[in-house]
Parts: structure tokens; sequence; C-alpha cells
């Protein structure tokens, strides 16, 4: 036996299997790495998360976070973010993280603080204006030419590799993220590139919902000094309308009685259709004040015991002259050992004749309208239900919000007008009562039925 050669191919083979085993053991070592470093960029970016969930109204301090997220959860020198001011016509910085402990004389290193648009051989502007990323190998790049001596001495030996990326939404460059780091850009491992292009698409977008928030929230800044503007020109419109009306009014009711002397009848038709005229015009005029005094938080309820029941029939007896003229039947059908109930005389007796003047105008002649009440669970629900033209399904939403009106309904009655205001009116002051206000139709020519709650007196 040749021992020689058999010892040769025993060392052989063992020389293989230490060579295996250490190529085993390098690329054990590369997944475990490649493993860390995604590991580590999952919890940066979930990180970055957090920070953009938590608070989208403060832009700075967004990007401050984030900025010194980069430095400090990964071993890059610097981290800085940059905003794109078409106004000013400069890249505006809005944060900066440096792991270095060195300082200026002016306590923090001043670092490209604005980038104007002019400065075209700057890598930060380049990276926008070709918005794609800029690499350099020395900081000097991105420096403007009074800070270039300075800074560069100082952070030249920690910095090898510059990466700047611009901040593009939507196809829109708002902005720039530039990252300093020790290592040589060959160096530089793929994960690192991949983490480095994800954090310009998140930062980016982060930074743009923030300014997103922030406009809206200007614009609705404005809209609420828009409509304060708005409600005080109508109160003082409806104020100053009122009185010249009023006066209208008065003198065409003297002339139509006959106070300044016979008339034709034709005089007489001319001056009736001016008077209801200026009757719907004070209605629009005493609907847009009260509009004006809800939607400023002027109208509040003047709550007294009130006997329901009592306060209908006044309203009741009221419209029974327009009724019989229009020839409907107006009765309240029961009401008798009604609970009174806690209410603001006035404004409910504007939702009455709110809701039984709406019956009215849609209900044609022979037709009926009732008025009944229930009781249940600490609550008075009266009901005032027509047999006029009805209400399609689809419309039902409609009501009770302003200036929202059925058209379908005003086409087939042309007589009835209407500003979509008085069912909004009721709703509010049925709602400042506590109660509840809604409406039921099987559809056209079955009718409408209008429900309105309020709370029953209870005693002191």
């Amino acid at each position: 036996m040749d021992f020689r050669a058999l010892f040769s191919v025993q060392k052989k083979a063992k020389d293989d299997s230490s060579e295996e085993l250490k190529h085993i053991n390098q690329e054990m070592y590369k997944k475990s790495v490649e493993l860390n470093e995604r590991n580590k960029t999952l919890s940066l970016l979930q990180k970055i998360d957090e920070i953009i969930l938590s608070d989208l109204t403060h832009l700075n301090d967004i990007a401050e976070k984030v900025a010194s997220l980069l430095v400090t959860d990964t071993d890059f020198q610097l981290a800085s973010l940059f905003l794109h001011d078409k106004q000013e016509q400069v890249l505006k910085r809005i944060a900066l993280s440096d792991s270095s402990t060195r300082k200026t004389e002016q306590g923090e290193r001043p670092y490209f603080l604005e980038v104007p648009f002019w400065a075209a051989e700057n890598l930060i502007m380049q990276a926008i204006n070709d918005r794609v990323m800029k690499f350099s190998p020395s900081i000097t790049g991105i420096l403007l030419p009074e800070h270039s001596d300075e800074i560069q001495a100082d952070v030249s030996e920690e910095v090898r590799s510059v990466f700047i990326y611009p901040l593009i939404v939507r196809g829109e460059v708002i902005g720039a993220m530039v990252v300093c780091m020790r290592e040589a850009q060959e160096d530089v491992s793929e994960y690192r590139r991949d983490l480095l292009n994800r954090l310009a698409e998140i930062i980016g977008i982060a930074l743009d919902n923030s300014l997103l928030y922030n406009e809206v929230q200007a614009s609705n800044e404005k809209l609420k000094t828009l409509d304060k503007l708005k409600d005080e020109f109508v109160s003082l419109a409806s104020h100053e309308l009122r009185t010249p009306m009023t006066a209208i009014k008065s003198y065409l009711w003297m002339t139509l009685d006959g106070r300044g002397g016979a008339l034709t009848e034709k005089q007489k038709y001319y001056l009736g259709r001016a008077y209801s005229s200026v009757d719907r015009l004070t209605k629009l005029v005493n609907d847009m004040l009260n509009i004006s005094r809800i939607e400023s938080g002027r109208v509040t309820v003047d709550l007294h015991v009130t006997d329901l029941l009592k306060l209908t029939r006044e309203v009741v007896d009221e419209l029974a002259p327009s009724a019989k003229e229009q020839g409907v039947s107006l009765v309240i059908e029961q009401g008798e050992g009604l609970p009174q109930v806690s209410a603001d005389n006035d404004k409910i007796k504007e939702v009455l004749f709110n809701l039984l003047g709406n019956s009215l105008k849609f209900t044609p002649k022979d037709g009926n309208i009732t008025i009944s009440f229930t009781q249940a669970e600490g609550m008075i629900t009266t009901k005032i239900k027509d047999t006029g033209i009805g209400i399609e399904p689809d419309d039902l939403p409609k009501l009770f919000q302003k200036f929202d009106m059925i058209e379908s309904s005003y086409a087939i009655n042309k007589n009835a007008v209407g500003t979509g205001l008085g069912l909004y009116i009721c709703r509010i002051i049925v709602e400042l009562h506590k109660g509840k206000i809604w409406v039921a139709s099987e559809g056209r020519d079955k009718g409408t039925e209008f429900n309105f709650s309020l709370k029953a007196y209870q005693g002191v």
C-alpha cells in the first residue's frame, strides 16, 4: 500500500472540505449582513412612517425628525432636506442633521442654508433641473462659493461621497434630499442605494402631504373669513331691505283697500300681483336674515312650558282663510290630553307655519291636510299629513338642506314659489330644541307626511 498517496488524498479532501466550509461561512456572513441591512431598512422606513402619521401640521418639525433619523439610525455623516420655493426663486433648507460634534463659531454649521436658482453649477440645483440623482466625491459640489473653503476644510476627511436626490411627487419637483457618507461611492452597497431611492420617494410624499394639509388649512381659514363676511353682508342687507319693503307693502295694502280712492279691476289686479311679489320678497329677506343668524350662532331658543295643541290651533286659525280659498281641508285630528312641551313658542310657530304652508302649496283643490300628535319615550311628535303631489323617494334626501328644492314639484304646481330655505330653517329650529324632524312619502300623487318631535315637559 502506498501510504504517501493515501495521505495525499486525505490531505486534499481535508483541504477541499476546509475550503468549502470557509466558503459556506463567507456566504452565511454575507447573508447575515444582507438580512441585517434589510431589517435596518424596514425599521428605518417604519419609523419614518410613524413620524409622518403622527403630525401633518408642522412641516419643519417633520423634516427635522426625518433628517435626524437618517443620521442616528444609519451611518450617514450628514442628511439635509430642501424645499423648492418658486416665489423667492431659491431652494430653502428646512432640515439638517450632522453626526459631527464640531461646530462653527455661530454654533451651527451654515451648510447651504439656501441655494438660489441661478446657481446652475451647484449639484443640488442640477439634480432639481435634470430631475435625476447627482453624485459628488466631496462636499464641494453642493456648497456655494462663499462657504466652500471653510466647510471643505472642516469636513473633507469626514465625507467621501455625496448623494443628491430630487424629491418628485406627481411629476413635480418639490425639493431635494442630500445625504453625505464616509465611504466612497464604490463601497456603497446595493441595499444602501436602494434605501436612498426609497427614502427619496417616501420623504417626498411626506413633505408633499404636509404642504397640502397646510394649504387646505390655510384655505379653510380664508373660507371661514369669507363666510363670516358673507354672513355680515347678508345680515346688514336684510336689515336694510326690510324697512323699505315693509313701507311698500303697507302702501300697496292701503291702495288695494281703497284708502286712496276707487280702483278699476285692472288696477286691482296689477297692484295685487305687486303686493304678492313684495310679500314673497319680504319672506325671502326674513329667511335670509334667519339663515345669517343661525350660521353665525346668534340664534338661541328661549324654552318655556308650552301647550303645543293650543299653539297649533293658533297657526291653523291664521292659515284657515288661505286653505278655504284654495279649497283645502285643514283640520286637527286629535290632541286632547296632550302633555305640554318645552319649547320656544315663536320659533315652533315658525316651524308650523313653514310645514303647513308647504303642504298648502302642494295640495290641490279638494285635498286634505291633517295634524295629529303622538307621545312616546318622553317626546311629543307632531304629524302633518297631506294628500298633495307627494315626493319621489330619490328626492327625499334633498329636503331640509339649504337652497335645495325639488324642481319636479314646482314644475307640477306652476303657482308654487320657494327659496329652499323654509325646511332648512325648520330643521335647525327643531334641532336647537334637541328634537328631530323627518319626512315620508310613498311617491308621486301619494301625499307627504312631515313629522317633528319635541321633548315633553318633565316638570321642575
